[in-house]
C-alpha cells in the first residue's frame, strides 16, 4: 500500500494531543500524591505537637499540686520561695512561679510586692471567677518582669485566715516553639498554633510572630471549632501574598488550634517541575517520563519516612526509597549525638568523629550530592573506600532575628554509596524527606526515653546506652545502682508528697555531682542508676562515695519546721561481658551495701572478695 505523507501529517495533531493529555494527566497525578502525601505528614506533625503540648501541661499541673502541698506546712512561704527557686532554676519551660497572699505577692529571685491587692486584678493570669481548688490558664500575654511571650497556670488555695491565696506558674512559648521547630513539612511547613479566642499566635518557629493575630483562622472556622469539630483541614487561605495549605487540630490540654501546613506553591512547584523543559518536551519524553516516575516515587515513599517509629525501621524505609528511586548498594544514616560531639550509626553499629571538612559543607561551600572522596571524609574511606559515595548533611537552620544570618544546627549525615542517579535535584528531596524523619523520631524517641517526674533517663534509654558502650566495646565505664534508704518509712512517716520530695532532691544531687557525659537514670520507685566512665575501679569508687556523702548532708523540710537527712547505698560494678551480668553484679553489690548497714558504696569486686574469703574460712 501506498503509504501518503498526508496521512503522516493528519497523525501528527492527534499524537501530539495525546502526549499533551498523557503529560497533563501524570502531572495532576503528581500534583494529587504530593498534595496528599503533605497532608499526611502535616498530620503526623500535629500527632507529635500534641503530646508534647500534653506532657508540658502534666508537668505544670504536677508543680503546682507540689508546691501547693509544700505551702500548706509550717513556715511555708520559706519553703515554697526555695522549692520554686528550684524549679524554675532547672525547667527551661518555666519563666517564673509567684505566690500572692492577699495582698501580697512573692516571686522567684527574691521579687517581692506589698499592698497590690487591687492591682494583681488587672494581671492577665487573674480571674475573678475562679473557684478554690480549680486551676486556671489565662490568656496568652507578653510578661512585664521577663520581657516573653507566656501563658500562666494559676491554682487557688484555701488556707486559714488568708482570703486569697493563688500559685502561679508562667511558661515559657518562645522555648516550646524552639523544640516543635524541627517538625517540617516539605521543606519549607512548620507547625504553630493559635490561641482561639484571641485569635493570636502563640507558637511559631519565628519568633517575632508570637501574639501577633492569625490569618489562618476567619471567624467561620472558629464557629466550627466551637460547634465540637476538633479536626479538620484548611485547603487554602492567603498570608504575604502566598496561598497556603494547614491541618488544624485542637484535641490538646492546653485547648489551643494547633496547625501544620505549607504553601500550596510548593505543592504545585514540585509538581510541575516536568513541565520546565518546554518545547523540548517530544524529544525529551522518555526523560521526562522517567523524571516524573522518580519525582512521584520520592514523595510516595518519602511522606511514609516520617511514620518510622524506631531507626532502624527509618534505615529500612530510606533504604527502599533509594532502590525506588536513586539507586544505591547502600545507604549509612548518622546521627549527630551531641552529649559526646560524634556521630553515630546504629543499624550498622558505628560510632565516628565529625569529619573536619563538613561545616564548609554546610555552610554551602560543595553543591548537594556531589561525590565525597575517601581522603576527604575519614568516614568514606571506612564505609566505602573503592566506590562512589555522596554525602548530604542534615541541618535545621534556624532564623536569628537580631541579624540576617542563619544559624546551622548538624543533626545527622547520610551517605549513600554508589548512587544511579546522583543529581542534586533528587539530592535535596531525598535529604528534605530524611531530615524531616529524623526530627520527629528525635522528638518523639526524647518523650519517650525521659522519666516525667526528675527530668532523668528511664531504664530503656539506660540499657540503649549500655548496650551501645557494649557493642563498641568500649572500656573504662562503670554501672552504678543507687536505691535509697528506708524508703518505705519515709513514706510512711511522713507521706508520698514527702517522698516525691526525696525523689526530686536525689535526682538533683546527681545532676550536679557527675560529669554531662554521665548516663543518669531513674531505674524505677526509689531506684537510681548512674552509667559513667572513670579511668579506674579507685576513681569510680570516690567519684560514687562524693555523691553518697553529699546526699548524707542534704536534708529534707517536713511541716512544723523540722527536717530529716536522708542516705543512699550503692553498688557498682564494671561494665563488660554482657549488659544483664553486669546489672547484675551491679545489684549484687548494692544488696550488700544494704545487708551490711546500708549509707555505703560497695562495688561488685569486694563482694566478690568477700565472698571468697568466706568459702575459704567456712
Amino acid at each position: 500500500m501506498d503509504f501518503k505523507p498526508k496521512y503522516l501529517i493528519k497523525m501528527v495533531l492527534p499524537l501530539f494531543v495525546l502526549l499533551v493529555s498523557a503529560l497533563v494527566y501524570l502531572g495532576y497525578s503528581d500534583y494529587r500524591s504530593i498534595r496528599d502525601s503533605a497532608y499526611s505528614q502535616a498530620r503526623a506533625n500535629l500527632n507529635v505537637a500534641k503530646k508534647y503540648l500534653d506532657q508540658n501541661y502534666i508537668a505544670a499541673t504536677n508543680q503546682l499540686f507540689l508546691l501547693s502541698e509544700i505551702l500548706k506546712g509550717a513556715d511555708n512561704i520559706p519553703a515554697f520561695l526555695d522549692a520554686a527557686n528550684y524549679v524554675v532554676k532547672n525547667q527551661n519551660k518555666f519563666l517564673e512561679i509567684g505566690l500572692l497572699v492577699d495582698s501580697d505577692y512573692y516571686g522567684t529571685d527574691g521579687f517581692r510586692l506589698s499592698g497590690i491587692d487591687e492591682r494583681v486584678k488587672r494581671r492577665p493570669w487573674y480571674s475573678h471567677d475562679q473557684k478554690t481548688g480549680d486551676i486556671f490558664l489565662s490568656d496568652f500575654y507578653h510578661s512585664n518582669s521577663t520581657k516573653k511571650w507566656c501563658i500562666a497556670m494559676v491554682a487557688k488555695l484555701a488556707l486559714p485566715g488568708k482570703n486569697n491565696v493563688r500559685i502561679m506558674i508562667e511558661l515559657d512559648a518562645g522555648a516550646m516553639s524552639d523544640d516543635l521547630s524541627g517538625l517540617k513539612t516539605m521543606k519549607n511547613g512548620y507547625v504553630y498554633a493559635v490561641e482561639p479566642n484571641t485569635k493570636r499566635v502563640v507558637i511559631h518557629p519565628d519568633k517575632t510572630r508570637l501574639g501577633v493575630d492569625s490569618v489562618s483562622i476567619d471567624p467561620e472556622l472558629l464557629t466550627t471549632i466551637k460547634a465540637g469539630e476538633g479536626s479538620g483541614n484548611i485547603p487554602s487561605y492567603e498570608y504575604d501574598n502566598q496561598y497556603k495549605f494547614s491541618v488544624y487540630d485542637t484535641n490538646n490540654r492546653f485547648n489551643w488550634v494547633l496547625l501544620s501546613g505549607t504553601n500550596n506553591s510548593e505543592i504545585a512547584a514540585n509538581a510541575l517541575r516536568i513541565g520546565v523543559v518546554g518545547g523540548a518536551l517530544l524529544t525529551v519524553v522518555f526523560i521526562i517520563l522517567l523524571g516524573g516516575y522518580l519525582h512521584t516515587r520520592v514523595h510516595q515513599v518519602g511522606g511514609q519516612l516520617i511514620e518510622a517509629q524506631e531507626f532502624d525501621e527509618l534505615h529500612e524505609q530510606l533504604s527502599a526509597l533509594l532502590n525506588d528511586t536513586m539507586g544505591s548498594s547502600r545507604v549509612y544514616l548518622f546521627v549527630m549525638n551531641t552529649r559526646e560531639g560524634v556521630l553515630e550509626e546504629t543499624y550498622h553499629n558505628l560510632r565516628a568523629k565529625v569529619p573536619a571538612d563538613l561545616l564548609c559543607r554546610i555552610a554551602g561551600c560543595q553543591q548537594l550530592g556531589r561525590f565525597c572522596k575517601p581522603e576527604q571524609d575519614d568516614i568514606v574511606r571506612l564505609i566505602a573506600p573503592s566506590e562512589p559515595c555522596i554525602r548530604l548533611p542534615l541541618v535545621n537552620c534556624a532564623r536569628r532575628h537580631d541579624t540576617q544570618h542563619t544559624a546551622s544546627q548538624l543533626i545527622g549525615v547520610l551517605y549513600i554509596c554508589q548512587p544511579g542517579l546522583a543529581y542534586p535535584f533528587f539530592a535535596k528531596m531525598i535529604a528534605n524527606y530524611t531530615l524531616s524523619a529524623l526530627n520527629q523520631l528525635l522528638l518523639t524517641q526524647h518523650i519517650r526515653s525521659e522519666d516525667q517526674m526528675t527530668g532523668l533517663k528511664n531504664k530503656n534509654s539506660l540499657r540503649h546506652h549500655m548496650d551501645q558502650k557494649l557493642m563498641d566495646s568500649t572500656a573504662g565505664y562503670f554501672l552504678a545502682m543507687i536505691d535509697v534508704d528506708d524508703f518505705k518509712s519515709i513514706n510512711d512517716t511522713y507521706g508520698h508528697l514527702i517522698g516525691d520530695e526525696v525523689i526530686l532532691n536525689i535526682a538533683s544531687q546527681m545532676k550536679h555531682s557527675f560529669q554531662p557525659q554521665a548516663v543518669l537514670c531513674r531505674y524505677g520507685g526509689e531506684e537510681f542508676a548512674v552509667l559513667m566512665e572513670a579511668p579506674d575501679q579507685e576513681t569510680a569508687l570516690k567519684t560514687l562515695d562524693d555523691f553518697r556523702a553529699k546526699v548524707e548532708g542534704s536534708r529534707i523540710t517536713v511541716h512544723e519546721g523540722r527536717s530529716f537527712a536522708i542516705t543512699v547505698s550503692i553498688g557498682f560494678a564494671p561494665l563488660r561481658q554482657g549488659m544483664e551480668s553486669t546489672i547484675s553484679s551491679a545489684d549484687r553489690a548494692l544488696y550488700q551495701a544494704k545487708s551490711q548497714g546500708k549509707n555505703q558504696v560497695l562495688s561488685a569486686d569486694m563482694c566478690l572478695i568477700g565472698t571468697e574469703t568466706e568459702a575459704v574460712t567456712a
